[in-house]
């Protein structure tokens, strides 16, 4: 059973990766305004893990690049928060329909 989670893990991580740099990319090609502003805040929560890893590669650690995977989820989160709420926002600056007897 472990060895089925590990390997999970494994098949998830890359996938996750790539999923996160399409909706990075996505998200600071489609946003506007403070949406666009708001996207910028996982592109610099990742550089920052990328430069600690890399810092860390270089002074010899073998640990440092698990900075990017502690990144990750939060990153990605947050973007999906952000696609969660900007329809939102659209969809009431549409006007909701009215409720059915209300």
């Amino acid at each position: 059973m472990e060895d089925a989670i590990i390997d999970l893990f494994f098949v998830a991580m890359p996938l996750l990766v790539i999923g996160g740099l399409v909706a990075q990319w996505q998200a600071l090609r489609r946003f506007e305004g403070g949406w666009r502003l708001a996207a910028w805040v996982p592109v610099a929560v990742m550089g920052a893990a990328v430069a600690v890893a890399v810092l860390g590669v270089m002074a010899g650690s073998n640990l440092a690049p698990i900075w990017i995977a502690f990144a990750l989820l939060p990153c990605l989160l947050w973007l999906a928060g952000l696609w969660l709420l900007r329809a939102m926002a659209a969809w009431v600056a549409r006007g909701a329909p009215p409720r059915p007897g209300g």
